[in-house]
């Protein structure tokens, strides 16, 4: 099996002032290239490469344009019901960011609950990741890392978003109906 790289659909200049086209180019074409080139060389370790692969694929795919959309469908059901407002939402977020030690990953799973992967790991029920490795914030925000993650979910695309719950919702009643 040979993995390939998410193709980006929006223009890259305008994820300012989260990510510079130039921290894009290195975390894009050098790091996450290097996962999918490592794993499909059989290079180095295999399951952490491939893990990388998979997690940066689904991060770049969940960005959007800085503040280009609102939050609607699914997502935005899901947060009313765990969190009541966008507020509480962002505070969880928040709290969940500051409790990992490191470098990592911070994930909403498909149910809307807001998680840890504290290294590389495939989780199957991830509806938004954002990166939090140094090399996705210091090169543009240093070591103020509230102020990247405040700004990040500025940058999410909800639409993708919300056609992860629809599919991870679909194969869960597909497993059931098994």
């Amino acid at each position: 099996m040979q993995l390939q790289q998410s193709k980006v659909t929006y223009d890259i200049g305008q994820l300012k002032p989260v990510i510079t086209e130039q921290s894009f180019n290195v975390h894009y074409n050098k790091i996450y290239k290097g996962y999918v080139d490592d794993f499909n060389e059989g290079r180095g370790d295999i399951p952490f490469n491939k893990a990388g692969a998979h997690l940066h694929g689904l991060y770049f795919e969940n960005l959007a344009e800085y503040k280009r959309q609102g939050l609607y469908g699914p997502a935005a059901e899901l947060i009313e019901l765990r969190y009541g407002t966008a507020k509480n939402f962002v505070q969880t977020y928040m709290d969940t960011v500051n409790k990992l030690q490191g470098s990592g990953w911070v994930f909403m799973n498909t149910a809307g609950y807001w998680n840890i992967i504290p290294n590389n790991r495939i989780v199957d029920n991830i509806a938004l990741v954002i990166d939090f490795w140094e090399h996705s914030y210091y090169p543009n925000f240093g070591n103020d890392r509230e102020a990247y993650a405040r700004m990040s979910l500025d940058c999410i695309n909800w639409e993708v978003v919300n056609k992860r719950i629809i599919a991870f919702k679909e194969k869960k009643k597909e497993r059931v109906a098994a």
